[in-house]
């Protein structure tokens, strides 16, 4: 099977970093280009971090371009509070050999999907919107290019996870959410829904820890410090696996249960401000993730670093 073709949109992040070795480690997945947005932490951290995953996964050739630093409208929001300072904790952080690639994200995000053909390329976005909603704007033919758009995005049953009713990627950006949800494009959305349902509990992890090479020991120290964060803050549960959803429904999108829907985004001010809410719709164009088999997400990583190592 020819590997699919992939671009990735991030702000790292630990999971957003645990997603990008996902990728990497996958020969399924063809990932072309990483661009980069201000989310988890400000984008010159963001653009740092993917960088180092590239390298610590020897892939630097992969180009990173780094995107918009700040949103659309709203002031900007940061999560340090669960990515550290660094937003990479776990890790040794370091000053990557890579420079940045020329030009910028948005610009460069048009170029590649104005010169696929229709509905050829597969985009992951994993942290706030801002990148592909200006891309849009700029150029809105670029939505016919893109066969599949898979977000980490939003929350319906479950609430939010930054207020009672907003989802982090979407809060930090709501303007450029609503841009993208609007733009009709096949899109599975893989929410709080279901990334709170996978959690790298503890069993998990040991039975990570025995897969040899330092290919997985970097992502069991990655996780075990984003659970040392969201224990921290989230009485002693351990970390939901949110951006890593997105990288596994590509590989393994029987062990999710989906329903056809059209999201939208509460822009306006006030307390639902950066909610998502979700109409079913047997015409789509979107797909809310409601359900994964926790035990056969962790096989999936487990296997693709033991055929690594």
């Amino acid at each position: 099977m020819k590997p699919l073709p992939l671009i990735i949109d991030c702000d790292p992040g630990i999971d957003d970093a645990v997603m990008l070795m996902i990728a990497f480690a996958s020969p399924r997945l063809d990932l072309r280009a990483i661009t980069t947005v201000a989310g988890n932490v400000p984008l010159r951290l963001t653009s740092r971090n993917a960088r180092m995953i590239c390298e610590r996964m020897g892939r630097s050739d992969v180009p990173v371009h780094a995107g918009c630093p700040r949103p659309i409208l709203r002031k900007p929001v940061t999560a340090e509070d669960f990515h550290g300072e660094s937003g990479i904790e776990g890790i040794g952080i370091f000053e990557p050999k890579a420079p940045l690639a020329p030009g910028h994200a948005v610009s460069e995000l048009i170029a590649r999907l104005s010169a696929a053909p229709p509905l050829s390329q597969t985009v992951i976005l994993s942290g706030p919107m801002t990148n592909l909603a200006a891309a849009l704007v700029m150029a809105p033919e670029i939505a016919r290019s893109i066969g599949h758009l898979v977000v980490m995005a939003g929350g319906d049953r479950i609430g939010g996870n930054i207020t009672p009713y907003a989802e982090f990627n979407v809060f930090a950006d709501p303007h450029a959410a609503a841009i993208v949800f609007d733009a009709s494009i096949r899109t599975t959305v893989l929410s709080l829904d279901v990334t709170h349902t996978v959690r790298a509990e503890a069993p998990r992890l040991a039975s990570l820890r025995k897969v040899p090479g330092p290919e997985a020991r970097m992502m069991a120290d990655l996780l075990e410090a984003g659970n040392r964060l969201e224990a921290r803050w989230k009485n002693g549960q351990m970390a939901p696996m949110h951006d890593p959803s997105t990288a596994v429904y590509l590989l393994a999108p029987e062990i999710f249960e989906t329903r056809p829907c059209r999201v939208s985004v509460v822009t306006r001010p006030g307390a639902q401000f950066g909610r998502t809410k979700v109409m079913d719709t047997e015409r789509g164009p979107h797909h809310w993730a409601t359900a994964a088999d926790a035990d056969a997400f962790f096989g999936l990583i487990e296997s693709l670093l033991k055929a690594r190592a």
